[in-house]
């Protein structure tokens, strides 16, 4: 199956442990590359967030899908598996203290599934990789609430 990654980082001046608590906030993911709307939350009773379904509009189609736990390491990192019926993937939030503020890491990788998801892959990666920086960006502002 044909895939692409993604990745960019940007630097704010929101401490880490701001950065952390906002990556347990289901509307945080809204703005997320790849992500337009969340539904339905998982949360554990320390607060955490344990998954979600979400929406995605891309190459002017709907996609409905389930962001399931990849990874997680308190402070530095949380992972999502994303699945729809024809794109998976994996979104990766890694942070790093610098200074007075925080890195933050975003990275996708996405592949298309089944025959469907094979043909129109290439349009759905363009719609991607065109404003995945800019959309990352935007998810770091959001963070810094």
């Amino acid at each position: 199956m044909p895939d692409q990654t993604f990745q960019h980082s940007v630097t704010t001046s929101t401490g880490l442990d701001t950065v952390w608590n906002a990556l347990d906030q289901a509307a945080t993911w809204e703005a997320i590359p790849g992500v337009d709307r969340v539904t339905d939350p998982l949360i554990d009773e320390a607060g955490r967030l344990q998954g979600f379904a979400f929406e995605s509009f891309v190459g002017g189609k709907r996609y409905v899908g389930q962001a399931t736990p990849a990874g997680r390491e308190e402070g530095r990192l949380i992972a999502w598996d994303i699945v729809t019926s024809e794109i998976r993937g994996r979104v990766t939030v890694d942070l790093e203290p610098v200074d007075e503020g925080t890195r933050v890491g975003v990275g996708l990788r996405v592949e298309g599934v089944g025959l469907m998801g094979s043909l129109f892959f290439p349009v759905i990666a363009s719609a991607i990789g065109s404003g995945y920086a800019d959309t990352v960006e935007q998810f770091v502002d959001i963070l810094r609430t």
